[in-house]
């Protein structure tokens, strides 16, 4: 028998699972205890189109974010405003929800637009939406996401948020500098982008970016809900350090480039804003 390396769950009775994570408890009966692929085809079917849920899930909760944003359903829980519950109950910042909500909207318009094929995660959405606008107001996103689409097919090469961002601005990575890191500091960094799938440079850009990028937030007042920002980044001063060291290639092209703030097709997008919703 093949080892799959998943920890059987405890007892329900003595220790039982978060009631959200019953899906995933089922799943692993289904899978590892009751073995249901042996069933045929038709069921390894049904596992295949579970895998594809999961894999396109920002999108429902982008969909879950915006309506707590808009309609203030964060209010029920016994929050005072949308970062409180960000924070605490998603455990992102506000302007990383808003910027999963922008993401989700780019992939359910994608996906009504006709394309099966939808950028796998955040970042990729997030890279398609970014350059594809960067270049003009209003941009083309459903052709530039088939461009994408066809030249990975025909160079054979995975799709990945560095791969959609060197399609559609091809000069962005031409520049680059190098940096040498404390040995430590390149495994935090190392460890963080294996669990995102990506390379070390791929996930300095990323957080580059984010940082860049960063809106205000808000904040709750008795009276009403007003902007507020997140301050404060640390530095790593490697001068005199005298460890390990591994040095990295990082994008070295000028950030604050502006970016698209909403797909320009009116009937399928609206802004998302930085500012509070209005009571």
């Amino acid at each position: 028998m093949t080892d799959h390396n998943f920890v059987y769950p405890p007892d329900q009775d003595e220790l039982p699972l978060p009631p959200w994570a019953n899906d995933c408890l089922k799943t692993f009966w289904q899978l590892f205890g009751n073995e249901v692929w042996r069933e045929g085809k038709e069921a390894v079917e049904v596992l295949n189109f579970d895998a594809k849920l999961a894999r396109h899930a920002y999108i429902q909760e982008g969909m879950i974010l915006r309506a707590f944003q808009i309609y203030k359903l964060y209010r029920d829980l016994g929050y005072k405003s949308f970062q409180d519950y960000c924070l605490k109950e998603v455990g992102k910042k506000a302007w990383q929800c808003k910027q999963l909500m922008k993401a989700a909207m780019t992939g359910w318009h994608l996906l009504c637009e006709g394309f099966e094929k939808l950028p796998n995660c955040v970042a990729q959405a997030s890279a398609l939406l970014t350059n594809s606008c960067k270049g003009e107001s209003d941009g083309n996103i459903i052709a530039d996401w088939q461009k994408c689409i066809d030249i990975a097919a025909t160079e054979k090469k995975p799709m990945t948020a560095h791969f959609i961002e060197s399609v559609l601005d091809p000069d962005a990575h031409k520049k680059t500098k190098q940096v040498k890191l404390p040995f430590e500091v390149w495994e935090a960094f190392k460890k963080k982008a294996d669990r995102e799938g990506i390379s070390v440079q791929e996930y300095l850009e990323k957080l580059s970016k984010e940082e860049e990028s960063e809106p205000q937030e808000e904040k709750s007042t008795p009276q009403a809900e007003a902007p507020t920002e997140y301050q404060g980044e640390s530095e790593y001063n490697t001068d005199n350090d005298s460890r390990a060291t591994s040095a990295v290639q990082t994008d070295n092209r000028e950030l604050g480039h502006p970016s698209c703030q909403e797909i320009t097709r009116p009937s399928q997008f609206v802004r998302l804003p930085d500012d509070p919703i209005p009571h």
